[in-house]
């Protein structure tokens, strides 16, 4: 009887071996971290992410056979989640800069933009030069190429009174100051400045040419880079980046 129970007790241990060798391995994860606020490039509709950058995440997830999650987070947090190690990737129009190569790694380029100066549709506002921003009260979002770019280029020169540049932590908050007239103009990224002007009450009014260029960053150092760039690569040389641009952008 009791050889018999041993018996009986290496079959089930061994049919449960069996089904665990047959079972198939649960993917690894690929964390991704995006504000989800910066059209066409990220959004969401309802629970959903949607845009340019996150179609390209999850490409890059299925090329690795790793499964996607996305978490949102305020732009500025974005980058010490990743130093925090809470995300693989942030997804947000992220323009690769030298300062920003310090300390963080990028993929390779994905997409170039230049600023829009942006104002309401019923706005009264010129601006024909750069300077002319002088004349105005300026909002942007802080810690963005937005911000480097209206410090160093004007504030900096005497040429922006530090008074009339306000910032705030979202593209979301400085447009609703633009639209409620607390701010006369805004200054984001251009594309996303399009987009936002076929929903919202504002109009393009100065395009200042950075040619800038979009990557995802990273954790700097870690071995998943490389396979995150080279999946990347890999879609942009088989045009597949191409048409994801296409489907978002006309």
């Amino acid at each position: 009887m009791k050889l018999r129970r041993i018996f009986i007790a290496l079959g089930v241990a061994l049919i449960a071996l069996f089904s665990l060798s047959c079972s198939p391995k649960q993917k690894k994860i690929l964390r991704v971290g995006t504000d989800a606020e910066n059209p066409p490039f990220t959004y969401q509709e309802g629970s959903e992410f949607k845009g340019i950058d996150i179609e390209i995440c999850k490409r890059i997830a299925d090329k690795l056979n790793m499964q996607l999650q996305i978490t949102k987070y305020q732009f500025d947090e974005l980058f010490s989640a990743l130093a925090l190690n809470k995300i693989d990737i942030a997804a947000s129009a992220i323009t690769i800069t030298p300062k920003r190569k310090q300390t963080m790694d990028f993929t390779i380029p994905y997409f170039e933009t230049d600023l829009a100066v942006v104002a309401k549709s019923n706005s009264p506002v010129k601006v024909e030069k750069i300077e002319d921003l002088g004349k105005y009260i300026v909002g942007c979002q802080s810690n963005t190429t937005s911000h480097q770019y209206l410090t160093e280029n004007l504030m900096e020169k005497d040429l922006l009174p530090k008074n009339k540049l306000k910032l705030y932590p979202t593209v979301i908050e400085t447009l609703g100051e633009l639209l409620n007239g607390k701010i006369d103009l805004m200054v984001f990224d251009e594309w996303v400045a399009k987009d936002f002007s076929q929903q919202q009450e504002i109009k393009i009014v100065y395009t200042i040419q950075t040619n800038e260029q979009y990557g995802l960053a990273m954790q700097a150092g870690k071995e998943i880079n490389t396979r995150i760039n080279k999946a990347l690569k890999e879609l942009k040389d088989s045009g597949e980046l191409e048409n994801i641009i296409k489907e978002y952008i006309d």
